[in-house]
C-alpha cells in the first residue's frame, strides 16, 4: 500500500492540451479553480458544450438526494463536464450508467480491477464507496438537454478521515501498489466520459446494459428497496432498458426509478 503525501496541484494548461488530444482535437472549455462551492454549480454557469470544471477543493460538494460530498484540498478528484445532448427524455436515466461504466473502465485499466458499480451512481471498491456521480439536467428543447456530469473520487484519504464519513468508504491510496497520478486520472476520465456521452444514443443501450451487468455489484443478490413509505424485499435482477432496476419480489417483477429508492443489501446501506 502506498502512503502518498498530499498531492501536488494540477497543471491545467497541460491537462487541457492532453484532453483535447484524446478527443481528436475537439476543444474543451476548461475552468480550473483552487476552491469552489461545487463544480456542478460552476459548470451550470458556463453552460457550454464540453465545458469542464476542476476544483482542488469543494466547500459545498453535493451527492445524490442532497447528500454532502466530503471534499478536502487536493486529496480527491472533483470535476464536472458539461455536454449539450440530443436524446429522447426517457433515455436520460441511462446516462449515469454510461458514465459509471467509463469511470470503472478507466480505474480498472489503471490497476484497480476490483472496482464495481452500484446503481444508479456509485463507484465501489471492495464493496465500499470510492466515488459517485451526480448528473443535473437542464432542458433546452423537447429532446435537447444540457447535462452537467459531476464526478467525485476518493484518492488520498486515510482511514482516520474515512471513518468520519457516514457510510463505509475507501480511497485508492489504501490499495494502490503504485503512486497515484491525479493528472493522468483526470485526463483519462474526462476524455472517456465526454467522448462516450457524446456518442451515446438508442443504439448504444444493449451494449451499455451488457457492460454494466459485468460491473454490477448487486446482481442476483437479495436486496431491500426502500421508498418513501415502504420497504420491498426481493432479488435484484439488473437494469431494464430504460435504466430502472428490476426486483423479483413475492408479487412478481417490479421496476424502480433512481429518484424513488435507496438500495440496500443485507441491511447495510451503501448510499
Amino acid at each position: 500500500m502506498m502512503t502518498d503525501a498530499e498531492a501536488p496541484a494540477l497543471d491545467s494548461h497541460q491537462l487541457q492540451r492532453e484532453i483535447e488530444g484524446l478527443l481528436g482535437g475537439d476543444a474543451i472549455d476548461l475552468l480550473y479553480l483552487h476552491s469552489c462551492e461545487s463544480t456542478n454549480i460552476e459548470c451550470q454557469k458556463l453552460g457550454t458544450h464540453q465545458s469542464v470544471v476542476i476544483a482542488e477543493q469543494q466547500t459545498a460538494g453535493r451527492g445524490r438526494r442532497g447528500n454532502c460530498w466530503y471534499s478536502p484540498l487536493t486529496q480527491n478528484i472533483y470535476c464536472s463536464i458539461g455536454v449539450h445532448k440530443n436524446l429522447p427524455p426517457e433515455l436520460l436515466g441511462l446516462i449515469p450508467l454510461q458514465v459509471g461504466v467509463c469511470i470503472a473502465s478507466v480505474l480498472q485499466e489503471s490497476g484497480f480491477p476490483e472496482v464495481t458499480l452500484k446503481w444508479p451512481n456509485d463507484i465501489l471498491l471492495q464493496g465500499k464507496k470510492l466515488g459517485g456521480i451526480l448528473i443535473e439536467t437542464r432542458a433546452l428543447g423537447d429532446q435537447a438537454f444540457f447535462l452537467v456530469i459531476g464526478v467525485g473520487l476518493n484518492l488520498h484519504l486515510d482511514q482516520e478521515t474515512l471513518d468520519q464519513i457516514d457510510q463505509p468508504a475507501i480511497s485508492l491510496r489504501q490499495v494502490a501498489e503504485h503512486a497515484l497520478d491525479r493528472q493522468q486520472l483526470y485526463k483519462d476520465l474526462i476524455a472517456r466520459i465526454a467522448q462516450s456521452v457524446n456518442r451515446f444514443d438508442a443504439d448504444s443501450i444493449e451494449s451499455l446494459l451488457q457492460q454494466f451487468k459485468q460491473l454490477d455489484a448487486y446482481l442476483g443478490r437479495e436486496v431491500v428497496v426502500k421508498t418513501r413509505d415502504q420497504q420491498i424485499s426481493g432479488i435484484y435482477q439488473g437494469i431494464a432498458g430504460d435504466g430502472q432496476i428490476q426486483i423479483q419480489t413475492a408479487d412478481g417483477l417490479r421496476h424502480f426509478a433512481a429518484a424513488e429508492i435507496s438500495l440496500r443489501v443485507n441491511s447495510d446501506a451503501v448510499d
